[in-house]
């Protein structure tokens, strides 16, 4: 009994030990990887701010940054940060235009799930979301 109880014990030390000992493990690949490619880690936004970059094998995750953007959207940032507008204007001419590409009967734009997931975007909730007084 004494036997079995203590590998199954060293079994479950490894097991919590299990990240750690990864992290010990592949703490230069990232480093060696990029030099590999040609990118010096320096030259980095997040390095010079002395935070990790991680590879993301999870998917979009915000805890994770969320997800990479696609060279379109960085275009389209790039054009709109040159002008200023009305949020609220702004706001209802993409939701307009999202519900046009969508197919869809209501629209709201918020700046994460947590507005649609809370109930508050349905019609009889938003009679006066976004109405200027």
């Amino acid at each position: 009994m004494s036997m079995r109880s203590s590998s199954r014990r060293s079994f479950v030390k490894l097991l919590a030990a299990a990240p750690l000992l990864s992290q010990i493990a592949a703490r230069d690949l990232y480093a060696q990887a990029a030099s590999a490619v040609g990118r010096d880690l320096r030259q980095n936004v997040y390095s010079r701010l002395g935070v990790k970059t991680v590879i993301n094998c999870r998917g979009t995750w915000t805890y994770l940054s969320g997800s990479l953007e696609f060279p379109e959207v960085r275009q389209a940032q790039v054009e709109a940060a040159q002008h200023f507008v009305n949020m609220l204007d702004l706001q209802r001419a993409v939701g307009r235009r999202l519900a046009e590409l969508t197919g869809a009967e209501s629209r709201i734009i918020t700046s994460g799930a947590a507005l649609a997931a809370s109930g508050h975007n349905r019609p009889e909730t938003r009679s006066n979301y976004g109405r200027r007084p």
